[in-house]
């Protein structure tokens, strides 16, 4: 566990801050390289995920203090302390999507087109972040005792590095992603195969990851990941023997 990155003087960089910062950037980089396959301007990349970055932190920590309002209720200006950690990412992905609907009209875009040259920078852009997680110490595992457990100060004995888990998936997510985008049948197939492949791993991790609170047997991470499943599934074959 490695919280505090690095301080220069009385300028302290978190670890977590770092790398979410880190993953936007690497993100919007990687989305501006592949924009003109798009047909959509680098400038308007840049515009875009101005929206995309505010949206997209204020969705992810409503949904994190939403779930944790007892931490919060009695001190609300705890709230706004997001380099502490404490961001869901279904939120975020939600807000930025709303975000990208409004940008889009406005500016007279495809919306499918332009979640498919997304979703890979977005995959990328999590498994950067998720590292910032680990370091943080946050997001931990449950009680583990293969060789790669580890432990974090304040936690008791070993737990599943959970974090690197997710790190790993969105890297191979991007990966996939990439193929799919280079032999895509329909706009918005890179989009949906991306969320179809989060749901798996996020309702898999999660059950290795240290959860207090849950909506019956499953966590409600694991209940959003399973109804975006089957809404994405049954929209990318319906959607696919269109274009048979």
């Amino acid at each position: 566990m490695h919280p505090i990155l690095l301080k220069i003087g009385g300028l302290t960089i978190y670890s977590w801050g770092f790398f979410v910062a880190l993953a936007f950037f690497i993100g919007i980089l990687y989305c501006m390289s592949q924009s003109e396959k798009h047909n959509i301007p680098k400038e308007m990349i840049l515009d875009g995920a101005i929206y995309v970055l505010i949206f997209s932190i204020i969705g992810s920590r409503v949904f994190y203090v939403i779930g944790f309002w007892h931490e919060y209720r009695y001190n609300i200006l705890k709230i706004f302390a997001v380099w502490e950690g404490g961001l869901v990412f279904y939120g975020g992905i939600i807000f930025a999507f709303i975000a990208l609907y409004f940008w889009s009209r406005i500016n007279k875009v495809n919306l499918l087109n332009l979640l498919d040259l997304i979703s890979p920078s977005v995959a990328i852009g999590y498994s950067i972040g998720r590292i910032g997680c680990f370091l943080n110490g946050c997001c931990y595992g449950t009680a583990c005792n293969l060789p790669f457990a580890v432990h974090f100060p304040g936690i008791e004995g070993f737990v599943h590095p959970t974090q690197i888990y997710s790190s790993i998936a969105g890297l191979l997510i991007f990966v996939v992603l990439i193929f799919v985008r280079e032999h895509k049948k329909f706009d918005g197939q890179v989009f949906v195969v991306g969320l179809i492949l989060y749901s798996v791993y996020r309702f898999i991790n999660e059950f290795f990851r240290h959860n207090v609170l849950h909506w019956a047997f499953f966590s409600p991470s694991q209940w959003i990941s399973l109804l975006l499943f089957f809404i994405c599934l049954a929209v990318f074959f319906k959607k696919f023997n269109l274009q048979k």
